[in-house]
């Protein structure tokens, strides 16, 4: 059994290496050119022209449910609108390019068309139903619940500072500017390396569990139907998972080979990023609850809709 765990744990590993190493150089280019800053910056508009703007954003940054809230946070308090800001925040973390690259190689192409259209789709749904909601007078003034915080300058502090003063944990990474960019891009490959390698080891690890001791036959019973139940039991099944974008592309692989249902799958692969827990409980305390009760039940809405399209078109 040892044995035989450890080689498919080598061969899983073996066959998502090539789209490693490419998605964390695609990652890596993009922080060190700072396309993705440059985009953030004409994020200061108002209205619904932004929020294409926040789901390209959102589709080309390289962050995941937790580290785009460093970026929600002073966006939030400097007065962004709403609905590109959760366009943001419902798109980024469902794509990054480490993500579409190892989903490549994990699922295959279908998937992963079903991950950049689905991350699309869900930031234009959930930008577009705040966006009427907001000219209908549906949020207050106070929809924010944190409290801005500036440094002596004037200036806007930073997402870390401002989340401790609201008794928020975020993560953080000093990155200090390097005048060589290959030292910069190295370093940038370094941490993205390291950020996604120890989640990607960890789930192919769940994989190769899953695939040996869970019995077929419960998750054939629970999400192996074509039906609306299975959908809505991956649905379920996703919500509370604290896997990003990466980690849940081997443990998708493991549930497909359990028996998990196509349609089920592509459900299970939008909603475990997108409502992924840690990220959910700090939107409890960034925004009023009718906010964050709206979010949620759009993601987990596009998550079930992704996987009824995907059996339609497939």
């Amino acid at each position: 059994m040892i044995l035989e765990a450890g080689r498919m744990y080598a061969r899983e590993l073996s066959s998502l290496l090539p789209a490693f190493i490419l998605g964390v150089f695609l990652a890596a280019t993009i922080k060190t050119f700072q396309w993705d800053l440059r985009l953030r910056a004409h994020m200061r508009d108002s209205g619904a022209a932004t929020i294409p703007l926040a789901v390209f954003l959102g589709l080309f940054s390289p962050l995941c449910a937790c580290g785009v809230l460093p970026i929600i946070i002073p966006l939030a308090v400097s007065g962004v609108p709403l609905p590109p800001l959760l366009a943001l925040l419902a798109t980024s973390p469902l794509m990054s390019p480490d993500a579409l690259t190892i989903t490549w190689a994990g699922l295959g192409p279908a998937l992963a068309w079903v991950k950049i259209i689905s991350a699309a789709g869900m930031g234009f749904l959930v930008g577009g139903v705040t966006y009427f909601l907001d000219k209908k007078s549906y949020f207050t003034k106070e929809i924010i619940r944190i409290k801005p915080v500036f440094e002596e300058d004037g200036a806007l502090a930073s997402a870390y500072d401002i989340a401790c003063a609201n008794e928020i944990r975020v993560p953080t990474m000093i990155v200090r500017p390097r005048a060589s960019k290959v030292v910069f891009f190295l370093e940038r490959a370094r941490d993205t390396s390291w950020f996604v390698g120890k989640f990607l080891l960890l789930a192919v690890a769940l994989q190769v569990i899953m695939e040996l001791a869970v019995p077929m036959d419960i998750i054939r019973s629970m999400a192996g139907g074509s039906n609306m139940a299975s959908l809505l039991w991956a649905a379920v099944l996703g919500a509370p998972l604290p896997a990003h974008q990466v980690p849940v592309v081997p443990i998708t692989r493991g549930l497909l080979d359990l028996g998990m249902d196509p349609g089920a799958a592509a459900t299970f692969l939008v909603a475990g990023p997108v409502t992924s827990l840690p990220a959910l409980l700090v939107l409890w305390k960034i925004f009023q609850r009718r906010l964050f009760y709206l979010y949620l039940g759009l993601c987990l809405a596009g998550a079930v809709a992704t996987g009824l399209i995907f059996r339609m078109v497939v």
